[in-house]
Parts: C-alpha cells; structure tokens; sequence
C-alpha cells in the first residue's frame, strides 16, 4: 500500500475511507508524504474537525511539534492560517501540549499567520486563551502588531494594544506599527497606535518617520488632525 493512501483520501473527503485505513494499519498516520505533511496536516487544511480529532487520538504521546512539513509548518500553524479555532482547541489540548510560539522555517507563529488572515476570533483565542506570546519575531524583524497595522484592523490592534504588545517595536527595516500603517494606507489604526501610546518621531534605518512614510497626502493629513 502507498503511504500517502491516507492522505490522498483526505485531500479527497473520502474521511471514512481514511478512517478505516487508519485502523486496519495504525501506522500510516504518522507517514509523511513528498512535502513532509502527516495526515494531520491535510485534515486541518481541509478544516474537517473530526477527523484532526480521530487523527490526533490515534497518535498517542505524539508531539504535535515534531510534525514539521517541508515549510516548517505543524497542523497548528495551518488551523491558525485558516481561521479554525475549533481545530486549533483540538490542537491545542493534545497531550502532549504544542508549544503555541512555535515558529515556521519563515519564523512565523500562529499568531502571526492569524493576524495576517486577519481572523480576529482566532487572535484573541491565541492571546486569551493559549496565552501566546505577542512579542515574537518573524524572519523580517515583525511582530504581529507591525502585521495588524499593515492589514489595518483595528479589532486586532486593540486586542493587541490590551495584551500589552509592544507598539514601538521596530522591524529588520527599523520599522514601526505605525510607519506601516501608514504606507500601507490606514491612518486610521495610525491614530489609534499613537492614541495608545504609540511613538510618531521614531525614525526608520532610513531615517523617516511614520508620517513621512505615509502613502498619500490624505493619509498623512488624517493622521496629524
């Protein structure tokens, strides 16, 4: 038998197929195919709750961790990538218990790749819940605060301005929250980062402020109203 025929059948949603599969040879749910995913990886990619549940069952005192794909990637990064917090409760309550700051080859954490899907549920469950950090880099010096001021939610800076996130804090690029904001169009969070204690005079590796990063006239006159 091919030792992706389970994960062929998930991708498929032939889910009893795979189920059955899975009791009849207990170990193909830990094979992994030709991008390093298990089973587990394309079950919360295709967002079937009960079957990441019957899967993760099925892998007694395994460490979800150690399920890395090719990309670095574990079930729990792809869950917090598509917005399911109830495959992410799952997850997060195998034992044993994911490391919830664990970072892709990328160096992104679930709460990054949630802010970044802007899955405001899916945020304020990691960081309310799970407890995650919310200072945690990614390889270009970002924290999910300078992701939440790029996309420009709201929602998601205030959960993160109560967390105590670090608003100031600067990126490979000597970038701030707000200096993204503002490139990217929303002085509208511009204001409510400065509101919250953001600094506005902090100037980049190339020695500009937020407000002469910003992408417009308009955007710039918005922001120092």
């Amino acid at each position: 038998m091919d030792k992706t025929t389970v994960h062929q059948a998930i991708r498929d949603g032939k889910y009893l197929l795979a189920k059955e599969l899975i009791r009849e040879h207990p170990k193909l749910v830990n094979e992994q195919d030709d991008d390093g995913r298990l089973p587990l990886h394309w079950a919360a990619s295709e967002g079937d709750v009960d079957m990441v549940a019957f899967l993760a069952a099925n892998m007694t005192q395994a460490e979800i961790d150690d399920m890395v794909d090719n990309s670095g990637w574990t079930p729990v990064h792809i869950a917090a990538a598509i917005g399911r917090s109830d495959i992410l409760d799952v997850l997060l309550t195998h034992d044993p218990v994911p490391d919830i700051d664990l970072a892709t080859s990328g160096g992104t954490t679930a709460l990054h790749l949630a802010v970044s899907k802007n899955h405001y549920d899916v945020v304020k469950q990691l960081i309310q819940k799970y407890h995650c950090s919310t200072r945690t880099k990614d390889k270009l010096g970002r924290t999910a605060m300078h992701r939440a001021a790029a996309i420009g939610s709201q929602p998601i800076v205030r959960t993160l301005v109560d967390a105590r996130a670090n608003i100031n804090a600067k990126d490979s690029d000597g970038w701030t929250p707000m200096h993204h904001a503002l490139a990217e169009g929303h002085g509208d969070v511009a204001r409510l980062l400065r509101e919250s204690g953001g600094d506005a005079e902090i100037r980049n590796n190339d020695g500009q402020s937020p407000e002469q990063v910003a992408v417009d006239d308009n955007v710039k006159k918005y922001f120092v109203a």
